[in-house]
């Protein structure tokens, strides 16, 4: 099944990654700051497949624009991901910063929806990101702001998801006093109606 987004930058499609895509992944990755343990831990497993995203330009020219993924199912976490619950968590998605603002974020976003609904079967869509502002401050540290909610949290309330968890300490983030500093996560939730199917 081929599942397309038009952009006004082009056609946004997808390919599942395999293994021979590790490093373009782990470039992906290191890009926006994530790091590779995951992708080193969870390439190849059934249960969390990855994918690339593809631009392709109305000139015929194809790029490798970003990353995405799901989890099918989480034995210690059945809210989160549940094969039978037919819960997917939607992970990893990011677009290289050159394409960042054109639009190519809330297309992937569709795709990664659509996939999880009409090929993993899912009746609830789940996912994380930043529950709080941050900025850089003048020494060139992220500053956590515990006052205002993260445009992201926002952006995906915006698509129908809500809050099924008190925000927690989710993303590796070091500051200058701490080290092992993670940055406040919120954790949303969507249930898929009758006729998204």
């Amino acid at each position: 099944m081929t599942i397309a987004q038009t952009t006004h930058a082009g056609i946004l499609t997808y390919r599942m990654a395999t293994i021979d895509d590790k490093e373009l992944l782990l470039d992906f990755r290191k890009e926006c700051g994530w790091g590779g343990p995951k992708i080193l831990e969870y390439l190849g497993n059934p249960d969390r497949p990855f994918c690339v995203f593809i631009l392709s330009k109305d000139n015929g020219e194809k790029t490798e624009v970003g990353m995405g993924g799901w989890a099918l199912d989480m034995i210690d976490d059945q809210e989160t991901a549940s094969r039978k619950h037919r819960i997917v968590y939607l992970s990893s998605l990011f677009i290289r910063k050159a394409y960042q603002a054109s639009g190519l974020g809330s297309r992937a976003v569709d795709i990664l929806e659509k996939v999880a609904i009409e090929i993993y079967n899912a009746k609830t869509l789940t996912l994380d990101t930043t529950a709080y502002h941050t900025y850089i401050d003048e020494d060139g540290w992220l500053i956590e702001d515990t006052e205002r909610q993260g445009k992201n949290w926002s952006w995906y309330e915006r698509r129908g998801y809500r809050e099924y968890r008190e925000p927690r300490p989710q993303f590796p983030h070091p500051s200058a006093t701490d080290p092992g500093r993670k940055l406040q996560g919120v954790f949303l939730r969507r249930h898929v109606t009758s006729c998204e199917k």
